[in-house]
């Protein structure tokens, strides 16, 4: 089948190998979570023989229907991503059929807008973002501190702290991230205007009581807690899936389980998404401050009627009357998206620090 298929693309017009690969294409794409595995590999052999004639149009387009489908090819995925941007830039950002080595490879040979694209990927090793610092420029740099999913070095950290002197957008992006030290947040926080500086740390210092709150009584909360899993027709786990693949909202998801006084699996929620303790989660959900609750949900982007959701949820477990939730409702609005992040980010970096100092 595939000799056959080759002989017609070379016999072929252009305008036929072209309706070709566009069939070859369609039908990979259509079956990818299908196809056996011999189909696959007849898919990906015939995709890698045709790359080097089709158009730059075609191979951009392909481009874009092949990086989400993680049975492509390594090399029609790496062939691809060597190509011009226009055309690599979907595999660099998010093809999985590129490993770390192809990336990495390819972040120390390719140009400037290849770096940013690799820098915008889900995830990247520290081995990566080094070359990625090391090599880029000034938007690769700030790419890099602006994804939570690069892992960065210890001399990464000093490099883009160093460069944090005098580049706003890399200082305010380090200062939502957790794995930085608590030197490095109080270095970041003095790079800032003074009068930010002050509010920086009077947030920072309200907040110390409720970290070690958190830290303390937890697991006894936890343990002790009737914060049960109310019946509702919805799975978090398939609604998790769901928000981290964008078909909904977290907003929306905590809006539906609140109708159901679902506090439980809200917490499950709030927890994979922002990659805090599930117990720690559970504390600040049944506590009467609703400080730690606001934070997480306005970092993670929850808009203010799906907030208001959720505190009428915890006012009907806690019994509390509806000027609390009016109450709880108003601070949320005070509560800025960018005051929230930092907030969460040093809460889990002091939560961190918390539980090394007791180990």
């Amino acid at each position: 089948m595939i000799t056959k298929l080759l002989n017609v693309a070379q016999e072929s017009s252009p305008e036929k190998r072209h309706q070709l690969v566009e069939h070859v294409t369609r039908l990979f794409v259509k079956g990818a979570d299908s196809c056996q595995t011999e189909e696959i590999a007849i898919f990906n052999s015939v995709l890698e023989s045709m790359l080097p004639m089709m158009e730059p149009a075609q191979k951009r387009a392909i481009s874009e229907k092949l990086a989400p489908i993680d049975s492509t090819s390594q090399q029609v995925a790496c062939e691809l991503g060597r190509e011009d941007i226009d055309i690599a830039r979907p595999m660099l950002t998010s093809s999985n059929a590129l490993d770390m080595t192809d990336i990495l490879y390819l972040a120390k040979t390719m140009g400037q807008g290849h770096l940013l694209a690799i820098s915008k990927r889900k995830h990247l090793e520290s081995r990566v973002t080094d070359v990625l610092l090391e090599r880029g420029e000034k938007p690769v740099k700030q790419s890099v501190a602006e994804n939570a999913g690069a892992e960065i070095s210890g001399w990464g950290s000093r490099m883009l702290i160093k460069l944090a002197e005098n580049d706003e957008t890399i200082r305010d992006a380090m200062m939502e991230r957790s794995d930085i030290t608590e030197v490095d947040y109080d270095k970041l926080i003095s790079l800032m205007p003074e009068p930010q500086q002050i509010r920086i740390r009077r947030m920072r210092d309200e907040n110390e009581a409720l970290l070690h709150d958190l830290f303390r009584e937890a697991s006894k909360i936890v343990t002790s807690t009737k914060l049960e899993r109310k019946a509702t027709r919805i799975c978090a786990k398939v609604t998790l899936k769901e928000v981290r693949t964008g078909q909904r909202s977290l907003g929306k998801a905590i809006t539906q389980l609140s109708l159901s006084n679902n506090l439980f699996d809200i917490s499950f929620l709030l927890a994979e998404m922002s990659g805090m303790e599930q117990k720690y989660v559970t504390n600040v959900m049944l506590r009467y401050d609703a400080t730690g609750v606001a934070v997480l949900c306005r970092a993670l982007g929850v808009e203010d009627g799906e907030y208001s959701a959720l505190c009428r949820a915890r006012a009907n477990h806690s019994k509390q009357p509806q000027s609390t939730v009016e109450k709880w409702a108003n601070d949320y609005e005070a509560l800025s998206d960018k005051d929230a992040r930092r907030l969460l980010s040093f809460t889990k970096i002091r939560l961190g620090t918390l539980q090394r100092e007791l180990a």
